[in-house]
């Protein structure tokens, strides 16, 4: 079996596999000539057995914050196998090799979401995220409307966005980031053809401004749900409490549209504290991405064990253990490691190594 770059003749294919992996019931013949493979972001990858191919995936080129430092992570998606190639161990091999790429370019972490968490626990990847799921009738978030200031001016407005607003709607979701690990920083290609366009359909896209300034935006859908429909917000970011407040506004305001909000984000409850009856309001919390170490040496050496440099305040960590690390793919990892941190800083070596 072979591993590389996806032939630009084998596109189609790969679009047929992704359609056939998370799109079934359109069946086999999709118009779908707009979505091109080859103007999405990332990078196609194949495995192939003579000219047969088995099996696909796609890799994003992400920068995350880890610690107060960004540091590269290739995202892994689009995992797809025609059902003639699966239960073969075709998909783990992809995997493989996939690790290999990444370790190859020096990345030590990478992620994915995953379209069933067993499969992936097994070859190495762990839950590192949950996030929540609100849903309630617009109505209940009218609670927002009542502090908008009657001055028109500093109440602000909302207006339509597009991908052409990337940088301003970028430097909102840095600062609604602010507060978690693994943040991801976002390329103006990553906005244009995932967060402005969708496989299925595109999104609308709104931001409250004031002053000139966008300081909160929402991206989101609405849905058949039963007998009515559904605003589905898969993207609310604020720069503050206000903004968000004045994102909820917008929400409520579309109580003559739809039956029910439905608000996807991180896992917080704090939407409980502000409405009128909190049972009003449905609350799940649900498994984020996955995320797996590529490099073990490589990540401990990587962070930082006590805080900033120069920073006084902080106790910056000593001392030393040994790691045993059983991996199923990557088999520089497949070892017992002994790490030693000092001031900080650590180092890690294969313990068969050190006399």
């Amino acid at each position: 079996m072979n591993y590389r770059p996806l032939p630009e003749d084998r596109y189609d294919q790969f679009r047929e596999y992704l359609n056939y992996a998370f799109n079934p019931e359109s069946g086999p013949e999709v118009d779908d000539e707009d979505w091109d493979p080859a103007e999405q972001p990332g990078a196609m990858r194949g495995l192939f057995d003579g000219e047969d191919l088995l099996c696909v995936c796609r890799h994003y080129w992400f920068r995350t914050r880890v610690r107060g430092r960004w540091t590269e992570m290739p995202g892994l998606s689009a995992v797809a196998s025609p059902p003639e190639h699966r239960r073969k161990g075709h998909v783990a091999a992809m995997l493989a090799e996939s690790l290999a790429e990444y370790h190859d370019r020096g990345d030590f972490l990478t992620a994915l979401w995953a379209f069933e968490h067993p499969f992936y626990a097994k070859y190495g990847w762990g839950l590192t995220t949950k996030y929540v799921s609100y849903e309630c009738s617009p109505d209940v978030l009218d609670f927002a409307r009542e502090r908008v200031d009657d001055d028109a001016e500093r109440a602000g407005e909302f207006r339509q966005v597009d991908a052409d607003d990337h940088e301003e709607l970028d430097a909102v979701l840095a600062a609604d980031n602010e507060p978690y690990e693994l943040a991801l920083d976002r390329t103006e290609k990553w906005w244009r053809k995932r967060v402005f366009e969708s496989w299925r359909k595109d999104p609308y896209a709104y931001a409250w401004e004031r002053d000139g300034e966008i300081r909160g935006y929402l991206v989101y859908t609405v849905e058949k749900e039963g007998d009515g429909k559904q605003l589905a917000v898969r993207e609310l970011a604020a720069v503050d409490d206000e903004a968000y407040r004045h994102c909820l506004r917008f929400l409520a305001n579309h109580d003559s549209q739809v039956e029910t909000v439905r608000i996807y984000g991180p896992e917080r409850t704090d939407l409980f504290d502000r409405v009128r009856d909190p049972a009003d309001v449905d609350c799940e919390v649900k498994p984020g991405p996955m995320v797996r170490l590529v490099d073990v040496p490589a990540a401990f050496e990587a962070l930082d064990y006590g805080g900033a440099d120069g920073d006084a305040n902080v106790v910056r960590v000593s001392g030393e253990f040994t790691l045993a690390v059983t991996d199923p793919l990557a088999e520089w990892n497949d070892r017992t490691f002994r790490v030693a941190i000092d001031d900080g800083r650590a180092t890690c070596d294969p313990a068969d190594e050190i006399s």
